[in-house]
């Protein structure tokens, strides 16, 4: 029986598709394309999940190496409001879940500046716990952040479903026994959480 539901959020209760937003936010396609190139899929992004830069690190080393982008680069790290949107039915789902018994957590590949500009976000106030990867220095799907999660909160693979939307992830996940859910839509997850036994 499942009893604990953990979320991530990017992609699954949280849009994150920076190609959309650089296109909604700059008209130059050369722009466009360098910036998601040099900044959304740089090493040091993923190092701002782990934790290991900051974000004021992160920007001025962009600024330094990339001078004919700074501007733009500067005004995409103000701009999370913009880039970090709510998926209004996992959300739905999420509150739907949560007048119910079960136990919701969040587990995500997060970097600190960015997680504090949503925490306000009302469904935050659902989780009973949250592990982000920033703050243990462990990033999905390392072994480690999943066995951070079990031993923090306790839980029981078996009586944890783990949802995301990034197929190794989920393997990693269901490598120490966790019930997995890899999303694609609001739609099918709802699907799939009732073939696991959970009615919303």
């Amino acid at each position: 029986m499942i009893k604990n539901i953990v979320f991530d959020l990017g992609n699954v209760l949280i849009s994150f598709q920076p190609d959309t937003y650089l296109f909604r936010r700059f008209n130059n396609q050369q722009i466009i394309s360098e910036l998601y190139q040099k900044v959304f899929r740089s090493h040091d992004w993923v190092e701002l999940d782990r934790g290991t830069i900051t974000e004021k690190e992160v920007i001025e080393k962009f600024c330094r190496l990339y001078p004919h982008l700074a501007d733009s680069i500067k005004s995409i790290f103000a701009d999370w409001g913009e880039i970090l949107i709510p998926i209004e039915g996992s959300v739905d789902i999420l509150n739907r879940l949560a007048k119910q018994e079960y136990n919701l957590y969040v587990l995500s590949n997060f970097h600190l500046e960015a997680f504090k500009r949503i925490s306000s976000l009302d469904l935050f106030k659902n989780f009973d716990g949250m592990v982000i990867s920033a703050k243990i220095n462990y990033i999905k799907p390392e072994p480690e952040i999943y066995q951070h999660l079990l031993k923090e909160f306790r839980l029981i693979p078996g009586e944890t479903v783990f949802i995301d939307d990034v197929a190794e992830n989920i393997k990693g996940a269901a490598a120490l026994g966790i019930e997995t859910i890899q999303f694609k839509d609001p739609v099918q997850l709802e699907k799939e959480l009732k073939i696991l036994g959970i009615e919303l």
